[in-house]
């Protein structure tokens, strides 16, 4: 929805306008920089003149602001007049078509999640299972034999031990002894992770092994001094890797180790539960191949940009997955190089492999492309093996999945799959393609669920919050430590850990309550946070759901975390929040302002409050025409200081946190707070569609208009009929892109 439509002044006179149509007026004072049919002008508003605000909202709007920085030249009855043409030529969905959907390649995501699923397809399955901790085994050592005995096993919830001069548990000797923690890693974002092991002793970390290749290598004891060794590992979201760790003390004075990690946009911290299980987990296939920065322009990443430093990256990385698979070739095949029927076996491998990679049987055509005209005379079976998975990973029909011309079950596989977790359909969603069994809504809706219990697919949906609640960004949230004391990175961790498990528990409840994001009166806090914010806490370590006062917490909106980052380092910014307020919560869309004013608060008057500061630099009409929506959402929220705290007052002065708004739907309201903001973000149809259409950009990587003009509103009505439950929103999403363009087909066949 256009906020800011910049009607261009072509210069007629006034007597002219009031003789003319609303048509007429649009031709003289707005297709300069929106065109004659709305299409938009290069250089000038770029985008489609489409929105959904209410005529007399519409027409309110232009009166007072347009054209832009002559809005005198129209009176408030032609004003309705070009409104009107406005509302029916360019809003209304009977004049509004189908957009075309974008071709598009994988996304970088997409690519690595595709490959790890494709090479990991030809392996034993593991799940993250219950995330309590490591199995630990407890030995008492003999000599240098350091595993001559084991005494006891447990579960470990981390490796965090300082055993000083003591033995580690009964039965064994405080002089030497040997532990090995075993299970795997649960990474919750995809990303670059640091590791470090800190100990005076010895100790080897393995992660994301087959080979008995240590990934941390602090072996040989220093004696008394204790040291850090570090390294880095690229690993992608919602998936299981093997971790082994393995620690010995052989007479040395003291006994401790400790391992830390960095996630990514994290801070180092001891890796625990619920990211560490005792359950085996296999190698994943990870490429860590650098790719070039996939297209962001329409607010979230898709596959559009297709460029030669794109190709040359998808080459390396397919070198890199190829040089995996022969690293693990007969594990992976189950062929081994005395086997009489190798050629073969190795055929049908790659046979497979083929099949899985393009998400469809293989014809004859390309059986003999990618499968027997691989296995020449005189080529060594390996060096084929990795020619064909070279030439698989990098045919048209793995990195465009929209490709193939065909529409059938195995395109509603394809699309499913892609869609919640960015990668290949499993076993079973191949299997009821091929069976004809994703034909019906009910059927495809069915697989859909199925699919969202995965741990992949919470991974792709929680980086949808992290993105839309700012969780993503790189860059460092600091505070003047003067004004605030005890705001340092361990506590930046612990806020955003804060509002990832409140987000994380309404979203994978049963009620999966969108309201409950945006209304719900209660924060998770660690004993840290509430000594900061001066909560009461109640007995018991670790993050607790605490209860607060329901008129000054509401929701996302209030949570700390992004009050913070929504803040400046020693201020509040009414802007920054009353822009993400537009955006993502309230479904708005802002054009970037015509010209950037930097905030400069050392040049105001320091006894002006905040919201004087900002209305005083925001007066002029030009910049009013985004403002008079941004700051009174930004004020309602000036309660809250730079980190969240609660405040009635700002230099000794109450304050005035109460605004009129125009909704976008064309009413006037009262905002007192926090609370009168969350109650219209629940009640604004464009508000809940506006939510529609992140989640479906997001998952989808499409325009939901790609899919119809009436998705939006057909999503949302099945969004409100469903008590606003978030997943079930997704799978409907995806039920619905899945079923795009596919009617009557023919059952697939192979």
């Amino acid at each position: 929805m256009a906020l800011c439509l910049g009607f261009g002044f072509i210069g007629f006179s006034k007597a002219e306008d009031e003789a003319s149509s609303g048509k007429e007026i649009y031709i003289r004072h707005c297709a300069e920089c929106h065109g004659d049919d709305g299409q938009g002008v290069k250089d000038q508003y770029e985008e489609p003149l489409r929105g959904n605000r209410s005529l007399p909202s519409l027409t309110r709007y232009i009166d007072r602001y347009m054209p832009e920085d002559e809005p005198e030249l129209l009176d408030a009855a032609q004003s309705k007049q070009v409104a009107e043409y406005i509302a029916g030529a360019f809003y209304s969905q009977g004049t509004q078509t189908k957009q075309k959907m974008a071709f598009a390649r994988l996304t970088n995501r997409q690519f690595r999640e595709s490959v790890a699923d494709l090479i990991g397809s030809f392996g034993p399955v593991s799940s993250p299972g219950e995330g309590r901790g490591l199995k630990a085994q407890y030995f008492e050592s003999d000599g240098m034999d350091r595993y001559a005995k084991k005494i006891f096993e447990r579960d470990d919830e981390k490796i965090d031990f300082d055993f000083a001069e003591k033995s580690p548990g009964d039965g064994i000797k405080a002089e030497q002894f040997a532990i090995t923690w075993e299970g795997s890693l649960i990474a919750p974002a995809t990303g670059w992770y640091e590791f470090r092991i800190s100990t005076p002793n010895g100790a080897r970390v393995y992660l994301n092994h087959e080979k008995e290749i240590a990934f941390i290598d602090a072996w040989v004891s220093s004696g008394s001094e204790i040291r850090q060794v570090k390294s880095r590992i690229f690993l992608l979201g919602g998936r299981s890797y093997p971790l082994k760790v393995e620690y010995f003390k052989y007479k040395e004075t003291h006994g401790m180790v400790r391992l830390d990690w960095k996630p990514p946009q994290g801070e180092w911290q001891v890796v625990a539960a619920p990211y560490l299980s005792p359950n085996w987990a296999g190698a994943v296939a990870v490429v860590s191949t650098a790719f070039p920065p996939d297209d962001a322009s329409e607010g979230y990443e898709r596959g559009t940009g297709i460029s030669k430093s794109w190709h040359e990256a998808t080459t390396a990385a397919a070198i890199e997955a190829a040089n995996q698979v022969i690293d693990r070739f007969e594990k992976l095949s189950a062929v081994k190089e005395d086997d009489p029927q190798q050629l073969e076996k190795l055929k049908k491998f790659v046979t497979d492999f083929a099949e899985r990679a393009f998400r469809r049987p293989l014809d004859e055509n390309l059986r003999q492309r990618y499968v027997d005209g691989i296995f020449m005379d005189g080529v060594e079976p390996e060096k084929a093996v990795k020619r064909a998975v070279i030439l698989i990973l990098q045919s048209p029909r793995f990195l465009y999945p929209e490709l193939e011309k065909q529409r059938d079950d195995f395109t509603v596989a394809a699309r499913l799959a892609l869609g919640i977790y960015d990668s290949l359909p499993d076993a079973e969603l191949m299997d009821a393609a091929e069976k004809g069994q994703l034909r019906t809504q009910e059927q495809v809706a069915a697989q859909a669920w199925r699919l969202m219990s995965d741990p992949r697919a919470k991974a792709k949906l929680e980086g949808f919050f992290e993105h839309w609640l700012k969780l993503d960004i790189e860059a460092d949230l600091q505070k003047d430590i003067q004004k605030f004391p005890g705001f340092d990175a361990m506590f930046v961790g612990d806020l955003r850990r804060s509002l990832e498990i409140f987000v994380h528990e309404i979203v994978w409840s049963e009620k999966s309550d969108y309201r409950q994001l945006i209304q719900a009166d209660y924060l998770w806090l660690n004993e840290r946070l509430a000594k900061f914010y001066q909560i009461p806490m109640p007995a018991g370590g670790g993050f607790q759901k605490v209860s607060l006062d329901s008129d000054q917490r509401s929701g996302v909106i209030t949570h700390p975390y992004l009050l913070s980052r929504l803040a400046h380092h020693d201020g509040t910014s009414p802007i920054h929040r009353g822009v993400f307020v537009t955006r993502n919560l309230l479904g708005g869309i802002l054009r970037p302002p015509p010209q950037a004013i930097e905030f400069q608060d050392a040049h105001l008057d320091p006894k002006l409050s905040m919201r004087e500061k900002v209305a005083a630099i925001t007066r002029d009409t030009s910049c009013m025409t985004c403002h008079e929506t941004i700051n009174p959402l930004g004020f309602s929220l000036e309660n809250f200081d730079a980190v969240g705290r609660f405040r009635l007052t700002e230099n000794e002065r109450p304050i005035i946190s109460e605004s009129d708004f125009e909704t976008f739907e064309g009413e006037k309201i009262r905002l007192r707070g926090p609370r009168d903001l969350a109650e219209h973000a629940i009640q604004s149809g464009t508000a809940r569609r506006g939510f529609i259409r992140h989640i479906f950009q997001a998952t989808i990587k499409q325009n939901p208009n790609s899919y119809g003009v009436e998705v939006l509103d057909q999503l949302e009505e099945k969004f409100i009929h469903s008590g606003y439950h978030i997943r079930q929103l997704v799978v409907d999403i995806h039920t619905l892109a899945a079923l795009d363009g596919i009617n009557s087909v023919e059952p697939a066949k192979p």
